[in-house]
């Protein structure tokens, strides 16, 4: 009885290790698909009822990238990243709330 909760703690901690250590590689291939357009573009970059917004097609356009998101601050803060790896249109907008 003993010796199976005891393998059953290693497993759990064995897995647990394995998760821990691939966050990095996760957070790393995000960085490397969105790099900044540059600065505070502004509202309207990123206006919510332009489809697709500036950010997106200045990115295709400018950048070489599959298209761009923006990222919402505080304050009004707008961000344009451009997206070299995903290739859909749909999801533009990025919240940090």
């Amino acid at each position: 009885m003993a010796t199976k909760s005891v393998l059953s703690i290693f497993a759990i901690f064995t897995i647990l290790v394995l998760v821990i250590f691939e966050i990095p590689e996760i957070e790393a291939h995000d960085s490397e698909c969105l790099k900044e357009y540059g600065g505070d573009v502004g509202f309207g970059f990123c206006a919510p009822k332009i489809f697709p917004t500036i950010c997106y097609r200045n990115c295709q356009k400018d950048k070489g990238a599959n298209g761009g998101k923006c990222l919402w601050g505080e304050g009004g803060n707008v961000k344009c990243l451009c997206d070299f790896c995903s290739k859909e249109s749909f999801n533009q907008f990025i919240s940090l709330t």
